[in-house]
């Protein structure tokens, strides 16, 4: 998708060359919002783990990523040409009564946010994942296209405590700067993959507050068990340090319910291992959008996502990753027509909320309209 192989590479490079003085330079180089730079006495601290090969992290099976100029180039020129890429309007969102998100929770209730950020409320637990409020997905405004809609749901300062935030990985809409740092008064603690917590000490968070994990490492919060699981993708902020940070989905297992979330991932046998090791699950919110024929590997295209569903038994699925940003070549909403139609297809149960609906997940599915056709 354009953020992850085109932001890493052109849009950063673009930078460079649009403030070929000193001065952009001078921000490349020193600007907080590029995190850590990752250096190897840094990286010393992750030889252990079986995911890390010399001196960045491996997938568990082959990803070639084409990175050439050559893609780098035409992915830009599609990206400026093709049209009809985002929404004719602007996307009306759920205004949330912010009391249904600040009293104590006894049940289980989830409130995405457009793309992969959503707000679960589980076992008297705030979880938050991979938060974006920014209006773009780039280290720079002028780098990024707009967000869909003029409003969130909630602003930061109207969320309630937040026990943990929950990174997947370190690209920028995934990990946003702007958003933690408006955050971080709220925020208990950060659970995140393996060298993501350099980039959180490089912003002034406190080391007792951030809990680095290997791929099926679990840690208990409270009555929740979080682990990070294998995911098909890559990483990095600056050029050069590619995948120098580790990568993953999230497995939350609550009282109530086993929910997971894929992170950015391609297809891969990593999913049946997932169901076989915490099968059934509940919800599984998957990566479904900002795909194409040239980073097959690292996004699904709806038909694998729901592949995915089967191999993890989930009862029911939920496309994530799309809705809030136009970072790849595919018309906005096809994620969501893709989704309805082959789930129907399959008799696969499903969830596409509107963005700002907060979800009671005992009481899922319901029946929505196909709310993104208006648009």
């Amino acid at each position: 998708m354009i953020k992850t192989i085109v932001l890493s590479l052109v849009a950063i490079t673009c930078t460079l060359a649009l403030a070929a003085g000193g001065g952009g330079y001078y921000w490349y180089s020193n600007a907080d919002v590029f995190g850590a730079p990752m250096t190897a006495s840094q990286q010393q601290a992750y030889r252990h783990s079986k995911n890390f090969l010399d001196t960045q992290f491996v997938n568990t099976v082959e990803t070639n990523l084409d990175q050439s100029f050559g893609l780098m180039m035409s992915s830009l020129w599609d990206y400026i040409t093709v049209q009809e890429l985002a929404p004719e309007r602007n996307i009306d969102v759920v205004k949330v009564d912010v009391s249904q998100v600040n009293t104590i929770i006894n049940k289980t209730q989830l409130l995405w946010f457009g793309h992969s950020s959503f707000l679960l409320q589980t076992a008297n637990q705030t979880l938050l994942f991979d938060p974006i409020f920014s209006d773009t997905a780039a280290p720079h405004p002028t780098l990024g296209s707009k967000r869909y809609s003029k409003n969130l749901p909630l602003e930061p300062a109207q969320l309630p405590p937040i026990d943990a935030v929950i990174i997947s990985h370190d690209h920028y809409d995934h990990l946003d700067y702007p958003s933690i740092m408006k955050l971080d008064a709220k925020v208990k603690h950060y659970y995140v993959p393996l060298g993501v917590g350099q980039h959180l000490l490089h912003w002034g968070i406190a080391p007792e507050r951030i809990s680095e994990m290997d791929w099926w490492q679990a840690k208990d919060l409270n009555d929740i068990k979080l682990t990070l699981t294998p995911a098909r993708h890559f990483s990095g902020r600056r050029l050069g340090n590619s995948n120098s940070t580790l990568w993953g989905g999230w497995m939350i297992e609550a009282p109530e319910q086993r929910i997971f979330f894929s992170g950015d991932s391609g297809y891969g046998p990593h999913f049946k291992e997932i169901g076989q090791r915490f099968g059934p699950i509940d919800i599984a919110l998957l990566d479904t959008g900002q795909y194409n024929f040239r980073w097959q590997a690292i996004h699904m295209v709806p038909k694998q996502s729901l592949q995915a569903a089967k191999d993890l038994g989930a009862r029911i699925v939920m496309p994530v990753h799309w809705g809030a940003f136009t970072l790849s070549l595919h018309p906005w909403d096809e994620p969501a027509e893709q989704t309805k139609l082959l789930a129907q297809q399959q008799n696969q149960a499903f969830v596409i909320p509107r963005i700002g609906e907060l979800m009671q997940l005992l009481h899922e599915p319901i029946v929505r309209t196909s709310w993104w056709q208006k648009y």
